[in-house]
Formats: C-alpha cells, sequence, structure tokens
C-alpha cells in the first residue's frame, strides 16, 4: 500500500476527516462502487468547504509513486 501524507497549507481542524477519506479512497482501490461513493462524498465536503480540493487530493492520492 502507498504511504500518504496530507500536505496543509495551514493547521486544519478536520485534517483528520481528510486524512480518513483518502485512506479509505486507496483502500477501495478496485472497487469502482466504493470510489465513486468516496468521490462523490468529497465533492460535497468541497462544495461546502471551498478551498484546497479534496477530490483532487483522492485523484492524485490513488495516482501513487505516479505523481
Amino acid at each position: 500500500m502507498p504511504t500518504l501524507t496530507l500536505i496543509q497549507s495551514g493547521p486544519s481542524s478536520d485534517a483528520a476527516y481528510r486524512t480518513d477519506l483518502i485512506r479509505r479512497y486507496i483502500a477501495a482501490s478496485g472497487d469502482e462502487f466504493a470510489e465513486l461513493a468516496l468521490l462523490a462524498e468529497a465533492a460535497r465536503y468541497d462544495k461546502a468547504n471551498p478551498g484546497q480540493s479534496l477530490v483532487d487530493e483522492l485523484l492524485g492520492a490513488a495516482l501513487g509513486d505516479v505523481a
């Protein structure tokens, strides 16, 4: 399993949530429905919390060492 480093530009009260969602997305690798559900959850989060895109973080994390 790839290692994960969450990069935040500043302290965030929701860093644990973001990290958990990324870990769940990586763990769901290969399960299309689980991945889509997590991407939808991240999209709802992004809509409610403008700023750094959680969807982009999920997609980047899925690239692993390629990114």
